[in-house]
């Protein structure tokens, strides 16, 4: 494994730290995006359930608010109850959009991982081989031997920005799908709430 990285000369070293971030990004996302910790099941109806007992308080409240991002949205538009419907409608679309930040954080840079990997691999490789084309001699003689291991030398960085590259897509799409289905709960859950608070 040394050897390998060692042929693959020094455009190897950007991929491994593109190759450290994906990892980091792609473990970090996939705690982060967790359903618990973004809409949780049942804590719509918990909620209800609170506020029809008039138990609802600032630290209920509170606490709801810091274990999920629904908790928090729901906690927003809770305090704005004495407002109109269409006001707190809004407040709810700003704090959603927050929300949404946050749960696309790094997703740029997954993509930005995905789209430099292939192509400081190619760059490593075309160095790689017009170092292989210059220890030909003017009259067109070489080493064979020596011109094949240096060829495969450079494609080194080609297979690794590759391998890099592809993890990255797929845990892009992934990471960009599973968002919109999480927006989609927060949302809907915030549009039944908003119809349970303004029947009371």
């Amino acid at each position: 494994m040394n050897n390998l990285l060692i042929s693959g000369g020094w455009f190897i070293w950007p991929l491994l730290v593109c190759s450290i971030l994906l990892i980091s990004i792609i473990l970090e996302r996939l705690w982060f995006l967790q359903r618990r910790l973004v809409a949780p099941k049942g804590l719509l109806r918990q909620i209800q359930n609170l506020i029809k007992k008039d138990s609802f308080h600032s630290q209920n409240q509170q606490d709801i608010s810091i274990t999920s991002y629904l908790g928090d949205l729901l906690q927003h538009c809770y305090q704005y109850k004495s407002y109109p419907r269409e006001f707190v409608e809004v407040k709810a679309e700003e704090k959603a959009s927050e929300i949404k930040i946050l749960l696309e954080r790094n997703l740029s840079m997954l993509s930005t991982i995905a789209s430099i990997s292939p192509l400081l691999g190619l760059l490593g490789t075309v160095v790689g081989m017009i170092k292989v084309f210059s220890n030909i001699d003017i009259n067109g003689s070489a080493n064979t031997d020596l011109l094949a291991v240096g060829i495969s030398e450079a494609l080194i960085t080609t297979a690794f920005g590759l391998i890099i590259a592809v993890p990255a897509i797929i845990f892009y799409k992934y990471f960009d799908q599973k968002t919109l289905i999480l927006m989609s709960l927060l949302q809907s859950n915030t549009s039944i709430f908003l119809d349970f608070l303004y029947k009371k």
